[in-house]
C-alpha cells in the first residue's frame, strides 16, 4: 500500500512538475507571439475593445454608415504641406507607413519617393493593416482620393492577414485585431462582415471560436490553455510556426502554394487585381508593390526563388503592373546579410532600407513607363 501511494505521489509531482514547466513555456511563447491564445476579459474591456473596430475596414479609421471616410487623412510629411496637390497616394501597412526605431515621417519610404518624384505622395498606411484592409480603405474614400497615381503594397507576410479575422491568433499579443475579409466565390470578391460585434458574441469566442470564426484560416491554431503541457504538445506538433522555424522557412511559404486550402493565393491575387481595376475605372493609374521581409531574402539567396513568386506571376499574367522589390534589393545587397537592412532583422525595415524601397520605387516608375514625366501624370 505504501508503495502504491508513493507512486501516486511521484507521478502527481511528475506531472506537476510539466504542468508548471508547460505553464510557463506557453506563456513565454504567447509573449512573443509564437503560441495563439484567447484573453479573458471583462463585459467592459470587451465593450471598450470593441469601440476601436470599425465595421467596414477593422480598425485605424472611422467610417460612416455607408462606409465611407469624411475626411483624408494621410502621415504628415515635413517636406510637403498638405494644401499641395498629390501626385501619388500609398496604401498599405506599416511597412508603408514607416514603422521601426528611429524612423520618422522624414524616414518612410512615400516621404523619400516624394522627393525622388518631386511631388507630395500622401501616405495612407496603417499599421496591421492586409492588403484587403487597403482595398477596402481605398473603397472608404476613393471617393474624395484626388491623386493620379495609386500604389497599393503587399507585404509578403499579408498573404496570412488576407484570411484571417482575427488577429490575436495570428499575432498574439494583438487583441484587439478584429476585422473583414473577402472570401472568392465564382471570381468574385464576398465581403465579410466584422465577426464580433458584442460581448454575447465575444463570450461565444471564447468557448468555441470555430463557431464565432468559420472564415479565418488560423481558428485551428493550438491555443494556450490548460491543461498547458497537452497545449504545448499539440503546438509543437501542429501550428505552423514551429513547423517553419525546423524548416528554416518563412511560415507563410505555403499560402503562396496553388494549393493551400485557405486559398490565401488565389484571395490575394483577386484583392490586388480589385484594387488596381477600381482605382483604374476611377482614371487613375494604379501598381502593386510587392514588399519583402528579410526571410524573403534569405529564402531567395538560399534557394534561388521568391517565396511570393506565384503572387507576381499570377498577377502579371493578368496585365496588373507590379513591382517586385526583392531583387533589386537583394542586388543592392551584394551578398551582404539581409538583416543589415531590417531592424531587427524580419522586423521594419532600417531608415536606409526604407531609402531604397523607394528608390527602386521610383525607379520602376518612370524607367517602366508608368509615369513618363510628372506633367502628363498631372495631364491624365
Amino acid at each position: 500500500m505504501k508503495r502504491v501511494v508513493f507512486t501516486l505521489v511521484l507521478i502527481f509531482l511528475l506531472v506537476g512538475s510539466l504542468e508548471l514547466v508547460a505553464n510557463a513555456g506557453t506563456l513565454l511563447l504567447t509573449q512573443h507571439g509564437a503560441m495563439a491564445y484567447i484573453p479573458r476579459l471583462t463585459d467592459n474591456e470587451i465593450s471598450e475593445l470593441l469601440t476601436k473596430i470599425d465595421p467596414h475596414v477593422g480598425w485605424g479609421t472611422k467610417t460612416d454608415q455607408s462606409g465611407k471616410v469624411a475626411n483624408l487623412s494621410p502621415r504628415t510629411d515635413p517636406s510637403f504641406t498638405l494644401n499641395q496637390p498629390p501626385c501619388a497616394s500609398v496604401y498599405g501597412d506599416s511597412f508603408t507607413f514607416g514603422s521601426g526605431d528611429g524612423v520618422g515621417p522624414d524616414n518612410t519610404y512615400p516621404h523619400h519617393l516624394g522627393l525622388n518624384l518631386g511631388c507630395p505622395v500622401y501616405n495612407y498606411g496603417i499599421g496591421g493593416y492586409g492588403s484587403d484592409q487597403s482595398l477596402m480603405l481605398y473603397r472608404a474614400q476613393s471617393d474624395l482620393e484626388n491623386a493620379p497615381l495609386i500604389i497599393v503594397g503587399h507585404l509578403t507576410e499579408n498573404i496570412l492577414r488576407n484570411v484571417n479575422q482575427y488577429r490575436n491568433l495570428l499575432y498574439p499579443q494583438s487583441v484587439e485585431g478584429f476585422k473583414p475579409r473577402f472570401l472568392l466565390e465564382a471570381n468574385q470578391l464576398r465581403f465579410v462582415p466584422v465577426p464580433v460585434r458584442s460581448v454575447k458574441d465575444f463570450r461565444v469566442l471564447e468557448q468555441n471560436p470555430s463557431l464565432v470564426l468559420p472564415y479565418d484560416a488560423f481558428v485551428d491554431r493550438p491555443l494556450r490553455s490548460f491543461p498547458y503541457t497537452i497545449s504545448l504538445v499539440h503546438w509543437l506538433l501542429k501550428d505552423l510556426h514551429p513547423r517553419a522555424k525546423l524548416l528554416n522557412r518563412p511560415r507563410y511559404l505555403t499560402f503562396y502554394e496553388l494549393e493551400h486550402p485557405s486559398k490565401g493565393l488565389q484571395i490575394t491575387i483577386e484583392i490586388l487585381a480589385t484594387f488596381v481595376e477600381d482605382a483604374r475605372a476611377q482614371g487613375k493609374i494604379s501598381i502593386v508593390l510587392i514588399i519583402p521581409v528579410a526571410d524573403d531574402l534569405k529564402y531567395a539567396q538560399e534557394k534561388g526563388i521568391w517565396p511570393e513568386q506565384n503572387l507576381v506571376d499570377g498577377l502579371t499574367e493578368i496585365g496588373i503592373p507590379t513591382i517586385h522589390a526583392g531583387p533589386a534589393i537583394l542586388d543592392n545587397l551584394n551578398g551582404l546579410d539581409p538583416c543589415t537592412l531590417y531592424q531587427p532583422c524580419n522586423g521594419h525595415f532600417t531608415s536606409a532600407g526604407y531609402k531604397l524601397l523607394a528608390d527602386i520605387v521610383s525607379n520602376e516608375i518612370r524607367t517602366g513607363g508608368i509615369w513618363p514625366s510628372k506633367e502628363t501624370l498631372f495631364d491624365r
